[in-house]
């Protein structure tokens, strides 16, 4: 906290974003109650909202920050084509994502740094452009985990739907925060799966961290679903299988907070997730790539080779455990 309070009349900030903090003619911007970040943040006066120019990737709107009144805590909601990335851990569209003391922001080429309250020096934001937005299709290198919940449309047969998407929207809510635990970013939620993917571009021991994810899912949905009312019908608690591949995709941010990500890695851990926890195989599979860029801090079992649906070829998986 600064010794040198603002002016009188003035607000306290709740804290600082610092634009280009490592450069020369970096700037800084106090957060009162809101920021918006993007080319144009049209009709937003300049006390709100911070302009980045001459990067085609930044959305005329790409992000704002915020106060949430609830958590008293500073959060980023992506409203982008082209997404944001926090730490360089790329962040869920449209949900509010927390900001700590240091956060740094990636907006497409550009990078902002969250601070809290101290004194700094304020300077007036350029003046906007008028060019559109282009939206890139990314080439990525992406580590994903699908899990599909075993014997879904049995029990979808008979339960109500409201019955059944409040049941599924608290354990996806549950692996939804653990996710954000293991630096993982939800893709979709399709059906009855949970997807989500780790950049191996920017996260070089993002397999680890994905295979982490899977064993503490594993291991939450054994304690959340004895709690809820959906149930197989000899009573048991439902269960789900997870598969993990690795492999290069092809990203693009659609319109209304789409994510769309194609690939053959993609296609293959629908397929895989489809046999985990099913006759007789571990819950968890992963795919031969998964395995050799795995570290020692996970034990790999039994190779099995299996027909992959819609695929030529074989494909050999493994059963995954924590060593």
């Amino acid at each position: 906290m600064s010794e040198h309070p603002p002016p009188p009349g003035e607000q306290v900030p709740f804290g600082f974003v610092t634009i280009d903090p490592e450069s020369p003619g970096k700037t800084v911007k106090p957060l009162i109650e809101r920021l918006f970040v993007g080319r144009e943040c049209m009709g937003v006066d300049e006390v709100h909202k911070i302009l980045l120019q001459g990067d085609p990737s930044i959305s005329r709107n790409h992000l704002e920050i915020r106060i949430d009144p609830e958590s008293s805590r500073a959060v980023v909601v992506d409203t982008s084509s082209n997404g944001v990335r926090i730490n360089g851990v790329r962040i869920e569209r449209a949900a509010p994502v927390p900001l700590a003391d240091g956060d740094e922001i990636q907006v497409g080429s550009r990078r902002l740094r969250f601070s809290l309250y101290r004194q700094e020096v304020r300077v007036r934001p350029e003046r906007h452009s008028e060019l559109a937005t282009t939206t890139a299709s990314t080439a990525l290198t992406m580590v994903m985990i699908v899990g599909d919940l075993i014997n879904y449309s049995t029990v979808s047969e008979q339960v109500d739907p409201d019955t059944l998407a409040r049941n599924i929207h608290v354990l996806y809510q549950r692996l939804r925060e653990l996710l954000t635990e293991h630096r993982g970013t939800l893709v979709d939620y399709v059906g009855d799966a949970f997807f989500a993917s780790w950049e191996l571009d920017s996260d070089p021991v993002a397999v680890d961290h994905a295979l982490s994810f899977a064993v503490d899912a594993e291991a939450l949905v054994h304690e959340c679903t004895p709690n809820l009312e959906i149930r197989y019908a000899d009573g048991s608690p439902m269960g789900m299988g997870w598969a993990a591949t690795l492999g290069p995709v092809m990203m693009r941010l659609m319109p209304v907070s789409v994510v769309m990500v194609i690939g053959d890695a993609v296609n293959l851990g629908f397929r895989i997730a489809a046999l985990a926890g099913r006759s007789g195989r571990p819950t968890i599979l992963a795919a031969q790539t998964v395995r050799e860029a795995a570290g020692d801090a996970f034990t790999f079992g039994a190779p099995e080779t299996v027909l992959v649906k819609g695929r030529v070829g074989e494909e050999t998986i493994y059963g995954v455990s924590r060593s």
